[in-house]
């Protein structure tokens, strides 16, 4: 059986078993810190064995990143809109902001999850360890479906225009979490132009220098 938008019932089940204990593993890392909580209590205290955790994810730290992942999980879903005949790098932007925008809201339940993990990055090392070894892995998938979309011959461009939209966004949502924990207005989507402007003002300067 499938829903409205053709999900199998299994991956909505999966999905679904995935956001409750990530919910418990968030959770309990605000309430008492990574190190100090174990996969058998985030386990007992979401109703499956260790062994079922374990199906899900890879370590503890990965269980909490469901927030995170959702938002990379929507950027892969939109690269099939992409066109061949288009320069690449504007696509991935224009992806990024339409991603970034169901996020904007601090007080949407998308948002108010990713900024939960966003804040606990800054503050657990071991959890921004996990985050950016799920990056590296999304990025290999994304690069490799990119170059196979774009009829790229050079997987080395695919990768460095993927990163290059990558990058402004990871620097944004960094600023956005810490604007907003110091009580400051934070506008997600104008930090992401910012940093865009920013990296491309940095960039046509090197250019510059380089060519001078």
């Amino acid at each position: 059986m499938e829903n409205g938008d053709h999900t199998p019932l299994r991956d909505r089940r999966r999905a679904q078993t995935e956001q409750e204990i990530g919910e418990v593993a968030l959770a309990l890392f605000e309430k008492q810190g990574i190190d100090h909580t174990t996969v058998d209590e985030i386990a007992r205290l979401s109703g499956v064995s260790p062994r079922t955790f374990f199906r899900y994810f890879a370590t503890k730290e990965r269980a909490a990143l469901v927030p995170h992942r959702d938002l990379e999980d929507r950027v892969e879903q939109m690269i099939s809109t992409m066109r061949a005949d288009r320069p690449l790098l504007g696509q991935l932007e224009e992806i990024w902001v339409e991603v970034l925008t169901a996020f904007d809201d601090a007080d949407s339940e998308p948002g108010r999850q990713l900024l939960r993990v966003r804040r606990l990055m800054r503050t657990e090392p071991t959890l921004r360890m996990a985050a950016a070894s799920l990056d590296a892995e999304r990025a290999d998938e994304l690069v490799a479906r990119v170059t196979r979309l774009m009829g790229f011959t050079d997987e080395l461009a695919a990768r460095v225009l993927t990163e290059t939209a990558a990058v402004p966004v990871r620097i944004a949502l960094d600023v956005w979490a810490e604007s907003i924990e110091a009580g400051r207005p934070a506008d997600l989507i104008e930090i992401h132009r910012r940093c865009r402007t920013l990296m491309g003002e940095a960039l046509a300067r090197s250019t510059t220098t380089a060519l001078s």
